[in-house]
Order: structure tokens, then C-alpha cells, then sequence
């Protein structure tokens, strides 16, 4: 089957670095033009299966060392960790951009993905409460932007949960959004989150 070229990228080759981590294999990709992370990829229970998903999404990509430092703050932020992560080393540029299309694919995303960066480590927000706060009702949308987020981990959609605080979607599946979400401290009752506070 031929592949196709995931248009949310530029066609450039991507520098992509590997780490092994708690029995998992984790992987960002970079982009050699501008220096910034167009993709950060979940961690996966084989390199196999984590090639196999950055190949489907990528036509060109070459293995690095060079961002192993990088990597191993994400992987950080996996384990729990409070870590400094500075929004302007993700790309954040938009898919139709003529200058540079990037992994973003339009304006509502960016605002889902810059406000969901703020959500603190150990509290959530609702799908509702994310939408609420640009002024819109389109929270099956917000729902959307998470499930495309490029950049999961640094940009937290663990964090965001259904109104009623059951944990929803997760591309990694709900048991490891539970299991993110309790490594930061979350109060659970089964898929449940216990609220205690609310960020502003």
C-alpha cells in the first residue's frame, strides 16, 4: 500500500530521537529547518511498534542523539515530574501557513492547545470549562483539538476531562491518561477524577 504524506507537516526530512524509559520507548521529532518539536510521540511498548508510527506519519525522518536532553524532559513530565517547559520550542505554526505549514491544523486548535498549556500539574479542566473560556459552546471541538494534539505530555490534554470529571479519550488510551494524571498528584475514584480545586 502506498503511503500517504500526512499534510499537517512540512516535507522536510524530521530529526527524530529515541529513549527507552520504564519498559517503553519514547520519541520527539524536530524539525532541522527551525530547530523546533513538530511532534512529540506517546511512549510505546516497542521500538517496533514507535518506528511504526512515526513512518505512517512521517515519509522522511532520520534518527538523532542530538535531542536526547529534550526527550528526557518529556519523559520527565511522564514520571510525574514538575518540569519548565517553554511553549516557543514547540512548533505552534498552522497547517495552511504559506510561509511554513506546520503541525497545527487551524487557529481554533492553537487557542485549545495554548490554553490547555496552562492547565497547572495535579489540576484539570473540563472540555466545557476550556471552550467556556474563549467564549465559545464548541466544546465536542475542544474535545477534537485534543485528540490532534501534536505535542501531548507538554501540552497537557491529560489535564482535560467530561463534565461529569470522568477521564474521557485519550490516544493513549484511557488507563494511561488515569495513570498521568495520578503520577501528578489527581485524586481518582475509578475513571473518575476528585476535584479539589480549579485553576483560574
Amino acid at each position: 500500500m502506498k503511503k500517504e504524506y500526512n499534510a499537517n507537516l512540512d516535507p522536510e526530512k524530521i530529526l527524530v530521537s529515541f529513549s527507552p524509559a520504564e519498559d517503553l520507548y519514547f520519541a520527539v521529532g524536530v524539525s532541522p529547518k527551525s530547530g523546533k518539536i513538530v511532534r512529540i510521540f506517546l511512549p510505546q511498548s516497542s521500538r517496533e511498534k514507535l518506528c511504526e508510527l512515526i513512518s505512517n506519519e512521517f515519509i522522511h525522518f532520520e534518527l538523532t542523539e542530538k535531542y536526547q536532553p529534550l526527550l528526557e524532559k518529556i519523559i520527565k513530565i511522564y514520571k510525574g515530574q514538575k518540569i519548565e517547559f517553554d511553549l516557543d520550542m514547540l512548533d505552534l505554526s498552522a497547517k495552511k501557513s504559506t510561509e511554513h505549514p506546520g503541525p497545527v491544523p487551524n487557529n481554533f486548535d492553537l487557542k485549545v492547545l495554548q490554553l490547555v498549556f496552562k492547565i497547572p500539574r495535579g489540576e484539570v479542566k473540563t472540555y466545557k470549562e476550556i471552550a467556556e473560556s474563549m467564549g465559545s459552546q464548541a466544546w465536542r471541538a475542544v474535545g477534537s483539538a485534543m485528540a490532534r494534539n501534536p505535542f501531548p505530555l507538554v501540552i497537557p490534554c491529560h489535564r482535560v476531562v467530561k463534565s461529569d470529571l470522568n477521564l474521557g479519550n485519550y490516544r493513549g488510551g484511557v488507563e494511561m491518561k488515569k495513570e498521568l494524571l495520578e503520577k501528578e498528584g489527581v485524586k481518582m475514584k475509578g475513571l473518575c477524577v476528585i476535584r479539589t480545586s480549579s485553576y483560574s
